[in-house]
Parts: structure tokens; sequence; C-alpha cells
């Protein structure tokens, strides 16, 4: 019996050991991503994305009321097609700052159409005719126009009316009022090469006035802006760039509404449907189909083989040119 006894208890005494030996393993939590700006998938100023929308302003593009000032802190630039042959931008911002932003100018009936992608923005302008204001105060946009209250604005004593007045994104970031309301990301982003075709230079010939071209900078990883080849600076005497250049082509109709004492009308842009579309980066483009159902869809590019193109992380200039527009890139 005491032998039995001795045998249960060494048997028991080695489960004890086996036990006490157990090493308890943690699961390692997944690294939490670093932040990003939701417009340009690229770190945020100072480590911090704002908790604040995309603030739009309409800035002029005729050549007397060149050089611009402030297009280098936007995310996203936006060049439509307004009335004879002139281009306007949209400057979109976000994660960073501008204390100037020059010449804000007039409102387009196209505008509020872009701006639907980017959620509840900040809308920044100089007035409009009635049409145009009547459609930018259906919109999903905050109306800040210049019309309506002085905050926000300044004019520039050394440029001539109506080529001078300026916006402060800080300042009309305030006026707004807004907070919270991120924008989506509307891209994709990838740091892999770009397997595309050709795409060191890019043409887009919207008209004598903005005869645009793209030229690829491998040492600062950009596409540069020029006018006919030549280089296109901010006041700064910098050049005007962006890591990726979208050609997207639209359908461009003339409206009933008279935008100017000489007789000219406003264009209609469609920006909603599908169309050709060219995608650049890191010097090369990719072909393929822009697609936008509706207002509250956000516009997608894909490929010919039906993916979706994804841009490298960084700032974007979106060329909205007329349908039938010779785009060449070589």
């Amino acid at each position: 019996m005491r032998w039995v006894l001795v045998v249960l208890l060494a048997v028991f005494s080695a489960a004890c050991t086996h036990v006490n030996t157990r090493v308890a393993v943690r699961a390692t939590p997944a690294p939490t991503p670093p932040p990003t700006c939701p417009l340009t998938g690229t770190p945020p100023p100072g480590g911090t994305v704002p908790d604040r929308p995309a603030l739009a302003l309409k800035v002029e593009n005729l050549p007397a009321s060149r050089p611009p000032t402030g297009l280098k802190a936007a995310d996203i630039v936006y060049e439509e097609p307004v009335e004879e042959g002139i281009t306007r931008f949209i400057v979109i911002y976000q994660c960073r700052d501008a204390t100037v932003v020059e010449p804000v100018r007039s409102a387009r009936l196209v505008d509020p159409d872009v701006l639907a992608q980017f959620g509840r923005p900040l809308f920044a302008y100089a007035g409009g005719i009635g049409p145009t204001l009547d459609k930018v105060r259906r919109s999903n946009v905050v109306d800040l126009s210049f019309l309506y209250e002085l905050r926000g604005y300044h004019r520039d004593p050394s440029r001539s009316a109506p080529h001078n007045l300026i916006g402060n994104t800080a300042d009309l970031y305030a006026r707004g009022g807004v907070h919270g309301g991120r924008p989506q990301p509307i891209f994709t982003y990838t740091t892999a090469p770009d397997p595309g075709g050709p795409g060191s230079s890019v043409h887009v010939p919207f008209s004598g006035y903005s005869d645009v071209t793209w030229q690829w900078n491998p040492t600062a990883h950009r596409y540069e802006r020029g006018y006919a080849g030549v280089p296109a600076l901010e006041s700064d005497g910098s050049r005007i760039g962006a890591v990726n250049v979208i050609v997207q082509l639209v359908r461009v109709t003339p409206s009933p509404y008279v935008e100017d004492p000489t007789g000219s009308h406003q264009n209609y842009v469609t920006v909603t449907g599908t169309g050709p579309v060219l995608v650049c980066r890191t010097g090369s483009c990719v072909g393929g189909t822009w697609q936008r159902p509706t207002l509250s869809s956000i516009t997608t590019y894909i490929d010919t083989a039906g993916h979706q193109i994804s841009l490298s992380p960084g700032p974007t200039w979106i060329e909205l040119a007329p349908s039938g527009t010779a785009v060449t890139h070589v």
C-alpha cells in the first residue's frame, strides 16, 4: 500500500511540475499605421491630420493673372475649361494651409459637381452669375463667397483688380466654423513602380491660353507644369508641380447663361458618367476609363484590365479636358 502511495505522489508531483513550467504567450498587437493625409496619402505636417473638411478655392488662370500663389500647399488641383478657351483652377486644401492664395475669382456651374465628392467641403470664391450662385446654394458645400462676407479675404495692393483678391486658408476655416468632417480618400495609393507606358512628357492643349505641358523630373520625383513648354511658376519663382497628373476627358457644351459683358457663355462640364482617362505618375502613364455614376459617387479610374489605377502618395493635378482634346504623352 505504501508503494502505491509513493507512486501516486510521484505522478502528481510530475504533473504539477509540467503545469508550473508552462510559459504564457501573449499576442503581439499589430502596429498602428502612421497617420496619412486623406487627399494625398502622405504623412501630415506636424504628425497629425487636421480634424477639418476639405477647403476649395477658385483660382484664376488667365495669362494676365499669372503667376498664381499658394498652389504648392494644395492637396489636389482641378483644372476646368471655362468660356473662350481659358481655364480656371479648383484648388483643394485639407492637410496644409496657405496664407496667400491668389488670385481668387468667380465660381462656375461645374464647381459644386466636382466638390460633391468631398463630403461637405468649404468653398471660397469671388461670387458669380445668378444661375451659378443658385447652384452653389443648393449644393453640399459650405458657401464662403467673397460677396457675403470679407473675412478670409483681402486685396493685394501690388496687383490690379480683378486679379488681386487673396484668400487665407486658416482665416477661411475660422470663418466656416466647421469642425470634423474629414473627407474620405478619393484615390488609392501605391509605392510600386508604375507598369504603364511612356509618360515623361504629357501635353494637354486646352487652347492657346492654356497649352499645358507636364514634364517628369526624376530628381524632384514629380511632374512640372509648363505652357507650350515654358515653365509655369508661382509668384515666388518656384515651379508648379504635382506627383500625379490625371487627364480626364469630359463632355463640354455651352450653357444658355451669359458669363460676362462680351457675351461669352458658361460651359456645362459633365463630370458624371464615364469617359477616357490618362493617369500619369513616376514618369509613366496608364490609359483607361473614368467612372462616376452619380454626383454622390467618387470618381474611379479603371485600367483596360478592369483594375483600379493607383497613384503615388503626394499632390495630384486633374485636368478636366474637353472630349476630343489631342492629348499626347511620350
